[in-house]
């Protein structure tokens, strides 16, 4: 009984835990924000959502001018929402789309009841002693079965400038997003299905006169239309270390008897 009691204990307690964690993360539903980098006071890269304040909507409220506006990649995901969803009435080869399908897009321009999302290096420094260039790289990608995702630049004359594309698996090189230092761009995330889509990113910074270029990676989740984003591997994790506790525990009192434009 005494076995018992602990172990439900234990599992009581990873559930909630886990609960908290997914409670916790922080849906970006509307308005303006960027995936941003920042050079840290000990000269790391971080690389993070950056939302703006009085602008972005989190949770279903506006960001105050004094709330917290920086959060690390796996604490929020991005909502994609159904007024995201249309029939561009054409094929985009770049999504694996046919003229029938629907596609999903976040876009370049400030859109009413979307999330305007950029990428940006505004808090990154620039002349003597900082950096020259910096951007973003597509390194990993999970989705929906047969989702694909691309993020690209409609000009107004010509074809789209695509940047990223996981229709023929990862972007070949450059597979590169540069952002002017002290700058923020846009572009258009697509998506091809509802689903959640996980986008590992890697921020890099170059140094003016050369030198190691600095990285940060992290997660992007995207959660299309009704999809439900839940926290990983963290989650994951959680209910693994629990297990590996709950085995522990169980062995110690035996032992002692006790996640469009195309032109």
């Amino acid at each position: 009984m005494r076995k018992a009691l602990i172990c439900l204990g234990l599992i009581a307690t990873c559930v909630a835990t886990s609960r908290v964690q997914a409670d916790f993360l922080v849906e970006y539903t509307g308005g303006h924000a960027d995936m941003g980098l920042a050079i840290e006071a000990d000269g790391s890269l971080f690389l993070h959502y950056h939302f703006g304040k009085g602008s972005a909507v989190l949770n279903g409220a506006v960001v105050g001018p004094l709330d917290e506006d920086e959060f690390a990649p796996g604490d929020a995901f991005v909502r994609v929402p159904d007024a995201a969803k249309f029939f561009p009435g054409i094929a985009v080869p770049f999504l694996g789309t046919g003229l029938s399908d629907p596609i999903w897009v976040l876009p370049q321009a400030s859109t009413t009841g979307i999330p305007f999302f950029g990428n940006a290096a505004e808090e990154v420094p620039s002349g003597p002693g900082g950096f020259l260039s910096a951007g973003f790289r597509l390194t990993g990608f999970s989705g929906p079965a047969g989702g694909n995702f691309a993020l690209w630049q409609s000009p107004a004359v010509g074809p789209a400038n695509v940047l990223f594309r996981t229709i023929d698996g990862l972007p070949p090189a450059p597979n590169v997003f540069n952002v002017g230092i002290g700058l923020h761009d846009h572009a258009n995330w697509g998506f091809s299905k509802e689903g959640v889509y996980n986008l590992t990113i890697e921020g890099f910074a170059n140094p003016v006169g050369g030198g190691t270029q600095l990285t940060d990676t992290g997660v992007f989740t995207f959660a299309v239309g009704n999809a439900t984003a839940v926290p990983e591997p963290s989650s994951i994790a959680l209910i693994a270390f629990c297990g590996v506790g709950l085995i522990s525990i169980h062995r110690r009192l035996r032992k002692t008897n006790c996640n469009i434009a195309t032109s």
